[in-house]
């Protein structure tokens, strides 16, 4: 069980956006993943309760039953996935009957108990307490029992500042962390808000944090969850956040974790709390790497989509991610493909990574072959692109002719590149028949990289197909030696043992069997 952070919002008067900024701030950090409470304990004008809509029991009745936690949690509802509210009470004619009837000598011991009871519900990691506006002692005492800190909302007109001021010095007695919050503030009044925020300050009152005034907010307390009042919800969320010592750092270790374990939605929760604390999403750079090597084809969707919002959108983070989801197979690389290079269109490496994306994952041979293109005008040393162009126009057009001449220029950019070495003797022999000219580049490639699993097999089995058994074995075997259980090369190599050279791999067929039966298996057959 996680012990919550109770954090109590009070005013010295009415009328400053206190329980609006409650129900916002408890919505923003629900949506972020935490878990949230939201209590009324304005019991004489319980607005929290009148805007969840709720019509349930609540703080009084729970009290005055002496319920324990279970009650508590059967009173508190549930308005979203993760947030809910603890409401005053059910509001029909009998509420102030019930209110009245509590005795206030009763009430100091229920407060402590509701702590407790909170505690011991475990429904949420943070909890905000609406408090009752006004400096008397009764309201005190509820802030002193229930809260770890304190946010005090006021405006700036003499009566607030002098009222907050009185507030401020109760909380800093009682030891209570306390920050002030002004509001709501208008705009277009500089001169006299800065003559107002000066007599705040010689009175002792630092502000925040200031959340603008909205005229529509009188009219419908739902233009709060939009524009500048929703921007400073946020920020307010964020300092609460940090205040109850939610770090970001702390905060990714759990990412990587999380991500480690495949455990998505625990990942986006998470990540949604780190962009609240650190709005710049710098540190949440950090995860690409986990990222790269445990997010497979759709299953770290929710995760890409929330970092894109969260970093910074710059043209190395576009890269990390189209780089991210161009290994995994998703085609969600494609936007950040088409941002980067929006910023940066003539980077040869991204214009070749996208042709090979469009073509591998979204095949669109037409727009792919265009990005090559692209990609060997920017930079016509490039080998690999070239080396690439050259794959697509011979399996993916069945161009021989220009094929054969791009994979030409490759070989003379990097006359010892093994990989375009085995591709282009590839070639030769399945579009020209041309064993002499093949078995010369795999020769070259073996020179290079002499233990290559691939190049062993595929040297292997053109020494088979020209009746070159002895050879044949030979190299077959070194393959075999070279390659990982279970993978595909290996699976390649024991069927050319089977068919070729069984003595080299007794256990060929059961192998191939295994690994049908794997592929079936992956693919939902039988």
């Amino acid at each position: 069980m996680q012990t919550p952070s109770l954090i109590a919002c009070w005013s010295a008067h009415g009328g400053v956006g206190r329980t609006l900024a409650v129900w916002g701030v408890g919505r923003v950090l629900a949506a972020r993943g935490l878990r949230v409470l939201l209590v009324d304990l304005d019991l004489e004008s319980p607005g929290l309760t009148r805007i969840a809509a709720t019509d349930g029991e609540g703080v009084v009745e729970w009290a005055v039953g002496r319920g324990h936690e279970q009650a508590l949690v059967e009173r508190c509802v549930a308005i979203g996935e993760g947030l809910r509210v603890l409401p005053a009470g059910r509001l029909d004619a009998g509420y102030w009957d019930r209110l009245d009837g509590w005795a206030a000598g009763d009430r100091g011991a229920a407060w402590d108990e509701l702590r407790r009871a909170i505690a011991a519900a475990d429904v949420a990691e943070v909890v905000l307490i609406d408090a009752a506006a006004g400096a008397s002692r009764a309201a005190e005492r509820v802030v002193r029992a229930l809260a770890d800190r304190v946010v005090l909302f006021t405006a700036l007109d003499r009566q607030h500042v002098a009222g907050t001021a009185d507030l401020l010095r109760r909380c800093e007695d009682a030891g209570l962390a306390t920050r002030v919050v002004g509001s709501p503030l208008p705009f277009g009044e500089d001169e006299l808000r800065a003559v107002r925020e000066a007599a705040a300050r010689a009175a002792g009152i630092e502000l925040s944090l200031v959340i603008p005034q909205h005229p529509r907010v009188a009219l419908d307390e739902r233009a709060s969850e939009r524009g500048p009042i929703l921007v400073a919800h946020v920020e307010l969320a964020r300092l609460l956040l940090v205040d109850a010592g939610f770090e970001v750092r702390a905060i990714l270790r759990g990412v990587e974790t999380a991500i480690a374990e495949e455990a998505w939605p625990r990942v986006v929760s998470l990540v949604r709390v780190a962009k609240v604390v650190e709005p710049s999403g710098e540190s949440l750079a950090a995860t690409l790497g986990w990222l790269r090597e445990h997010a497979g084809p759709g299953a770290g969707d929710p995760v890409f989509a929330l970092l894109v919002e969260a970093l910074p959108a710059d043209a190395p983070v576009h890269a990390s991610f189209a780089t991210a989801l161009h290994r995994a197979g998703n085609p969600l690389a494609r936007g950040f493909y088409e941002k980067f290079l929006a910023e940066v269109p003539e980077h040869a490496d991204m214009l070749g990574n996208f042709a090979a994306f469009l073509s591998d994952v979204g095949g669109e041979h037409d727009l792919a072959e265009a990005y090559y293109e692209r990609a060997l005008a920017a930079d016509s040393e490039d080998a690999d692109h070239r080396g690439n162009f050259a794959n697509f126009l011979a399996l993916i057009r069945g161009d021989r002719e220009r094929a054969d001449a791009c994979y030409r220029e490759t070989i003379a950019l990097a006359p010892e590149d093994a990989h375009h070495l085995g591709n282009y003797a590839n070639f030769r022999v399945g579009a020209f028949a041309d064993a002499a000219g093949a078995e010369a580049l795999y020769r070259r490639a073996l020179a290079v990289e002499p233990d290559d699993g691939n190049l062993l097999g595929n040297f292997a089995r053109l020494l088979f197909a020209e009746g070159r058994a002895v050879e044949g074995r030979e190299l077959l075997a070194r393959a075999l030696a070279a390659s990982e259980p279970e993978s595909a090369l290996r699976c390649e190599l024991c069927f050319y043992s089977f068919a070729h050279a069984p003595e080299l791999c007794p256990d060929a067929l059961p192998q191939l069997l295994a690994a049908l039966r794997a592929g079936s298996a992956r693919r939902g057959g039988t």
